[in-house]
């Protein structure tokens, strides 16, 4: 389950002031090519997505407190510390949605 965040307040909030994500959640910012944890209490795994819905870099347990980006993102999804890793998500992958 995908949230998605697109007008300037959703995707300036992020995650802010919310339960860390579960294994199948997250959160997708489009647009946006960089993302901050300040304000965060948990880590999260970062994909920064191109404009083909490549995976362009994966952050992995982005912590509290710090700065992320990518140039050629043009979306960002935030899911659960770890999970990148656990599902296998590497750069050039291409992510497809499932609207449910």
């Amino acid at each position: 389950r995908v949230a998605c965040a697109t007008s300037a307040w959703e995707r300036a909030r992020g995650l802010l002031g919310r339960p860390a994500p579960g294994p199948d959640e997250g959160l997708l910012l489009a647009p946006c090519r960089s993302v901050h944890t300040f304000g965060m209490r948990y880590p999260i795994d970062v994909v920064y997505l191109d404009d083909d819905w490549r995976i362009a870099r994966v952050v992995p347990g982005l912590a509290p407190l710090r700065l992320s980006g990518c140039r050629r993102a043009v979306a960002t999804l935030e899911i659960a510390a770890g999970r990148a890793a656990t599902i296998g998500l590497e750069p050039g992958d291409e992510l497809r949605w499932n609207a449910a």
